[in-house]
């Protein structure tokens, strides 16, 4: 049956004519802090682009990434949390560094991501860095690096609204205006998600707001402006009827400059929210923090970026018994890449962080990109990874423990990349990933209490990730294999996945197809208690019936198969949560321009 697919597939990308996108020269900053195209880049990187958020129905950021090679989510359903495990790490965005335009999204308490607060209505752009990237994002970058980038209005005025309903009674409304006109830009989105749930007691309710504002000082120095509001409550579908009600929110101010060939930004920014949970849960939290940093070349052939970034975690819990607490961390950072030749690429950098309680750690990586022939990459690369103690693991409960030292992952991997035909890319990677001092729940040899947090886990992941992407005028397929080994560790880890995304567009008409295979796959460690197999497939189709009125449907599960997912959720117990049957929705899009929009 793949086969037959796979085959099917290349027929139809062969049989379009027209010019192919360079699938190596995309262009991503994430990885380097920097504009590089992913055939100059040691770590593993992905785009999700607008064209595939623009063909999907998917409800966050974090969810769409799930057919990505080497990526799975945990999650509920189609609406709450999607938990994204990169290379079998996650632990609910605690081992994965999450950001949007550069600013870390951490929830100040526990250093967690809550990922529904990040829908797609202003997002131009997904980039995804597969392992650890603590040299450039400091702590929590141990299983790879999540930058949401969001849109900004180019010359002229643009609006539109969506609304949609679907399965499970679920209502959708987005509202996007934005403009731009000599030095000043804006642009606005509202967002609003209802829905019942697929299952009793697993209904949602959702409304975002952001704004994003620039202004070009001059014609070397530009700012730019990013706020925040979410409001969520989710019902979760397990015995006591759990839920949770998350409100957060963030803004940003970003300075960015050009001198004399050097680049470099100056951010401040704050994260705040408040979480209240049926089991009597009450909190506040906020994180603050600044980023400056510079990049250039002051030999030719080499680029030396270098920067320092301060961070500040806080809140209180309003339920009782309360509390109060925060903890500061301040790191200096430096990556340098030489080109000693045209085809050869060498790549260090070194991070020192100093954590206010938990003391200093130094986190290297080095890396090689050997480019022997047009179309032929080989890369490689070595880098560490860490995550600090946070406040609920140092203070906030009996089992807390303030002589914690930071988590650490050594990361070691090899990449090909090759052009078999125009418009044709192989990517091949193999890794392995040893942690240590990860922090766990163990007797406390000297009670009470009975347990209490050490520095007493340990992991070998080791895996191959395989994809096979081509890119022709109107279509874009992407057919991939994830094998991971996690050793003991199995526990809501897939040990084989495949994934196809094939999306087509032609005139008027814009279709995707998305399918997913998951194997050997577990809901407790040591593989025991196997979880079925599962096959998903998903579809969507919308079509410009007039000038800037487009209607959509999208049918998700279209076998309808009965499959679930092990998941595990704050303040809930971990286990297993049925998936959605097969599911309908239908929409409507009105767009409205002026001028010359991107």
């Amino acid at each position: 049956m793949c086969k037959l697919i796979l085959f099917q597939l290349l027929i139809l990308i062969f049989s379009q004519q027209g010019e192919a996108r360079v699938y190596l020269d995309e262009v991503v900053v994430t990885a380097t802090r920097t504009e590089r195209a992913i055939k100059e880049l040691p770590t593993t990187a992905e785009v999700i682009t607008r064209e595939e958020i623009e063909a999907s129905n998917v409800n966050s950021c974090t969810d769409i990434l799930s057919t990505l090679p080497g990526v799975f989510v945990w999650k509920t359903g189609a609406f709450g949390r999607a938990d994204v495990y990169i290379r079998g790490i996650g632990q609910r965005g605690r081992r994965i560094m999450v950001l949007v335009d550069g600013r870390p999204v951490k929830m100040g308490l526990f250093g967690c991501t809550v990922t529904h607060s990040l829908p797609l209505n202003n997002v131009e752009r997904i980039e995804l860095i597969r392992g650890p990237l603590s040299v450039l994002y400091g702590s929590d970058a141990l299983g790879g690096v999540i930058n949401i980038i969001t849109r900004k209005a180019r010359k002229g005025f643009e609006a539109d609204i969506t609304l949609s309903y679907g399965s499970y009674d679920t209502k959708k409304l987005r509202l996007r205006h934005g403009g731009s006109f000599r030095r000043f830009s804006y642009y606005l989105t509202g967002d609003l998600r209802l829905s019942d749930g697929h299952l009793p007691n697993s209904s949602y309710n959702g409304k975002d707001l952001t704004a994003k504002v620039g202004y070009e000082i001059s014609e070397n120095l530009d700012a730019q402006f990013l706020f925040k509001l979410f409001d969520g409550r989710k019902e979760e579908p397990f015995e006591g009827n759990p839920w949770n009600d998350y409100e957060r929110g963030a803004f940003d101010l970003t300075l960015s400059g050009r001198w004399r060939g050097w680049k470099g930004f100056a951010k401040i920014y704050r994260n705040f929210g408040e979480h209240e949970f049926s089991d009597g849960w009450h909190s506040k939290d906020f994180t603050n923090g600044a980023i400056l940093h510079a990049s250039g070349e002051p030999i030719e052939g080499d680029t030396l970026t270098a920067g320092v970034e301060f961070r500040q975690q806080g809140g209180e819990r309003l339920s009782k018994p309360g509390g109060e607490w925060d903890k500061s961390e301040l790191a200096l950072f430096f990556h340098n890449e030489y080109s000693p030749v045209e085809k050869l690429t060498l790549t260090l950098g070194t991070r020192l962080n100093v954590d206010e309680v938990s003391g200093s750690e130094l986190c290297p990586e080095l890396g090689l990109v050997l480019r022997p022939r047009d179309g032929t990459i080989l890369r490689g690369a070595i880098n560490k990874g860490f995550r600090s103690p946070q406040i609920n693991e140092l203070y906030m409960f009996p089992p807390s423990n303030e002589e914690l030292e930071p988590e650490v992952v050594w990361n070691y991997e090899a990449g090909f990349s090759q052009r078999i035909v125009k418009g044709v890319y192989l990517n091949l990677t193999g890794y392995l990933m040893k942690g240590s001092n990860l922090i766990q729940l163990e007797k406390n040899p000297n009670p009470p209490p009975k347990f209490k947090f050490q520095n007493a886990g340990k992991f070998t992941f080791k895996g191959f990730e395989g994809s096979l992407i081509a890119q022709v005028r109107g279509v874009f397929a992407r057919l991939s294999y994830s094998y991971l080994d996690p050793g003991e560790r199995t526990q809501g880890r897939p040990g084989d996945k495949v994934d196809l995304y094939l999306r087509y567009r032609w005139g008027k008409l814009l279709l995707s197809l998305v399918g997913q295979y998951v194997a050997d796959y577990f809901a407790a460690d040591n593989r025991k208690k196997p979880i079925d197999s599962f096959l998903v497939l998903n579809s969507f189709l919308s079509y410009e019936i007039l000038p800037g009125l487009r209607i959509s449907f999208a049918v998700d599960n279209i076998l309808d198969e009965q499959y679930e997912i092990f998941v595990g959720l704050p303040g809930v117990a971990k286990g297993l949560c049925r998936m959605p049957g097969r599911s309908f929705t239908a929409g409507v899009t009105y767009t409205f321009t002026t001028g010359t929009m991107r």
